[in-house]
């Protein structure tokens, strides 16, 4: 493989998700939304079984609702995984050739945040945290955690069963609305389900931070995003996936996260279902519907 080409498919492999992985890390630029009212302010951490329904009908009813840049990055990602599939062997062949124990093993060590108790984990220090710094966005962060890899689980598990193709290493078979296949990579799905909900609470540079605070944020969040796409290269280094079944896990789990993230930030602007106000010799009570 030349080394033109191979320039050509690692870029296409690194950036054919930026529409979507760029999309949900707003790095280095803080949006300017103008703030609404403090009547029409909804709860700052939403946390609870209501926001969780709200979560998941917004996400499942995601597709039906898709803006012009919404099918612009659809269309990208089909073209990108058409490209890898065109090359798959090619992508697989060069990988293996440059395979050594050496990188393997530091591979496996990374790949770890794609393994099914990683975001529970996770979810759970961010829930313990919640008790020390008594902040509710510990406990917003946990619920999402668990969100974003629950619904990410279920999507893979779609996909491997509409797309069920073989591993790499038994044949290049691939079947439709069969037995459960490999069509999509789950860890490469789960491991970059925590990105944006991580990136999201924390990670956010605005423009009143301090030159430390920016630093720590924007390499926090490249780290973030480097052991996404690098359990990705794992999987194709263990000859576990081919090259677009790596891809669309890494799609799945970023759209997942930046949605469910998007639908926490319409509940911040929205007002409570029911609010109180108390003054000087008045009581109010309003009724949101």
């Amino acid at each position: 493989m030349s080394g033109f080409f191979r320039r050509v498919v690692a870029t296409v492999f690194l950036l054919g998700a930026a529409p979507l992985a760029a999309a949900s890390e707003p790095q280095g630029v803080e949006s300017v939304v103008p703030a609404p009212p403090m009547d029409q302010i909804g709860e700052p951490h939403p946390h609870g079984w209501r926001q969780v329904g709200s979560d998941a009908r917004y996400l499942w009813t995601r597709p039906a609702h898709l803006d012009r840049v919404g099918v612009t990055k659809v269309a990208l990602t089909a073209g990108t995984v058409g490209l890898l599939y065109l090359y798959r062997e090619e992508i697989r062949r060069w990988v293996q050739e440059r395979s050594d124990p050496q990188t393997s093993e530091f591979l496996d060590r990374i790949s770890v945040m794609g393994h099914e108790g990683f975001a529970p984990t996770l979810a759970l220090l961010a829930y313990g945290a919640s008790f020390a710094t008594r902040n509710a966005r510990e406990k917003e962060t946990a619920v999402l955690l668990l969100e974003s890899a629950g619904h990410t689980a279920l999507l893979t598990g779609i996909g491997q069963s509409v797309l069920s193709t073989q591993r790499p290493f038994d044949g290049e078979e691939i079947d439709y609305f069969s037995r459960r296949g490999h069509g999509v990579s789950g860890h490469a799905a789960l491991a970059a389900s925590v990105v944006p909900i991580l990136s999201r609470q924390y990670l956010v540079v605005h423009s009143d931070d301090s030159a430390a605070a920016r630093f720590w944020k924007v390499g926090g969040a490249s780290a973030l995003y480097a052991g996404a796409f690098l359990t990705g290269y794992q999987r194709l280094d263990a000859d576990e996936h081919w090259a677009p079944e790596v891809f669309l896990g890494l799609v799945t789990g970023f759209s997942v996260g930046q949605i469910l993230s998007d639908s926490h930030e319409r509940a911040r602007r929205e007002p409570p279902p029911v609010s109180f106000s108390i003054g000087p010799g008045s009581f109010q009570a309003r009724v949101s519907f």
